[in-house]
């Protein structure tokens, strides 16, 4: 999905700290939604501010009030108070863009380091009146992606917010900021919902990684054999589902119940995915290529084992195994002290 994003911007520190302190606005965690508070609440969500164009608006307003009264001009007057009670009455739309929205947020189902990571956030609008060019970042960095989503009245809206890349490891949903305006853009509602979603952020997979490694486990694998369709290995009871091809006519007709020929096959080997055996690589070299063989192997379908230094090796195929393999990858040396 793309989305629209704020151009790369290096804000100075006191910008940073001005921004930090402007977002404690006593906004507390409540679990998967959160329900901003009504736009009465100033003090607590949403805060108003003027826009660049509400305060040239403003100025506007006093520079026309100025010459009302040097001129004496009573029709100005009315203009100038026309034009002074539209800016007052934006702040209370620019709130009221905000009160009882419900919002909640759901993690990707893969995330991967040095990459931007997307949440999907669904927001509820119980109102009869529609939330229009909503704004929502995380709050740091200021330079972090804008989604700009609109919420029909008495109906739901989902966007995603991207997250600057991050490490590997666990990732959780860091502090949003969402913005309304008023219908004029001479107000902005800005509050800082804290919702709770984490995802667990995998080691960039290495570019270009070498094939995976022609070793297999020597174990005595290839003596064993599992079901396949290359040599004769008996006869067993009639399953439903079988071909009627694996039907063994002939002990059909002696006992009187149908019988079934089974088949067999060498067991595939296994590829084995060691950290040790990388030498020359730092940590995070080694689980990024480690990374890109996991997903390699579960391209090609095939088994494999993943040792890794203090963890009991993990084996197995499929799409659970790729998984439980990337989380013991993304997680290595974070719970065990480095």
């Amino acid at each position: 999905m793309s989305v629209p994003t704020t151009p790369p911007t290096k804000p100075t520190a006191w910008r940073e700290k001005i921004s930090q302190w402007v977002s404690d606005d006593g906004t507390r965690d409540e679990g998967q939604g959160l329900t901003i508070a009504p736009a009465t609440h100033f003090s607590k969500a949403p805060r108003v501010y003027p826009t660049r164009f509400g305060a040239a608006f403003l100025g506007m307003s006093l520079l026309t009030l100025i010459g009302c009264i040097n001129y004496q001009l009573s029709l100005g007057y009315l203009v100038t108070f026309l034009m002074l009670g539209l800016w007052v009455g934006g702040a209370v739309g620019a709130a009221r863009s905000l009160s009882g929205l419900t919002l909640s947020a759901t993690p990707p189902p893969e995330a991967w380091a040095a990459q931007p990571i997307g949440f999907t956030l669904r927001l509820q609008n119980p109102s009869t009146q529609p939330r229009l060019g909503l704004r929502i970042r995380a709050h740091q960095p200021r330079s972090a992606a804008l989604s700009l989503v609109d919420v029909p009245a008495d109906a739901q809206a989902t966007t995603q917010v991207f997250i600057p890349p991050a490490p590997r490891g666990p990732l959780p949903l860091p502090r949003l900021r969402v913005e309304g305006r008023d219908l004029l853009g001479l107000w902005r509602g800005v509050t800082y919902p804290l919702l709770r979603a984490e995802i667990l952020v995998y080691p960039q997979p290495e570019e270009n990684a070498p094939p995976l490694p022609s070793q297999s486990l020597n174990e005595g694998e290839g003596e064993r054999r599992v079901n396949g369709q290359e040599d004769y290995a008996g006869i067993r009871p009639y399953r439903p589902g079988d071909a009627p091809r694996q039907i063994a006519w002939r002990q059909t007709a002696r006992t009187g119940e149908l019988q079934s020929k089974v088949y067999d096959a060498p067991a595939a080997l296994k590829l084995r995915l060691n950290y040790q055996d990388l030498r020359g690589l730092d940590t995070e070299e080694r689980l990024s290529r480690l990374t890109a063989w996991v997903i390699q192997a579960r391209q090609q379908g095939a088994p494999f084992r993943l040792e890794l230094p203090q963890q009991e090796p993990l084996e197995g195929s499929g799409d659970a195994h790729t998984r439980r393999s990337l989380n013991a990858l993304a997680l290595f040396g974070l719970r065990q002290g480095g």
